[in-house]
């Protein structure tokens, strides 16, 4: 049986990162909450990304037909900002080296 690969979602993260906040290591949380800031912002370019292909218009105002190439570019440099963000959690890398929170 193959594990499940799951990252939690923010609102998910919300009450145990408060949690370990309040009554454990802040750092721990520095740390997710920077992981959580560089993904939103990579999540972010690449709206702007998928935005500007969607609205993509040719000098006639038709919308533009595009070769494969250059849909790939424009994906490839909206999703580079994802190599950024930390492909585990602080938290989870935590529990994971000592089996739970404490």
């Amino acid at each position: 049986m193959d594990p499940l690969n799951t990252r939690p979602t923010w609102l998910a993260a919300l009450l145990p990162l408060l949690a370990v906040w309040q009554y454990g290591d802040r750092s721990i949380v520095r740390g997710e909450l920077y992981r959580m800031a560089l993904s939103a912002d990579a999540a972010a370019q690449s709206a702007d990304a998928l935005q500007r292909i969607a609205r993509m218009l040719n000098r006639d105002g038709n919308p533009v037909e595009m070769h494969c190439k250059e849909l790939r570019a424009i994906a490839l440099a909206a999703l580079a900002g994802f190599e950024r963000v930390p492909p585990c959690a602080p938290v989870a890398m935590l529990m994971e080296h000592n089996g739970s929170l404490h």
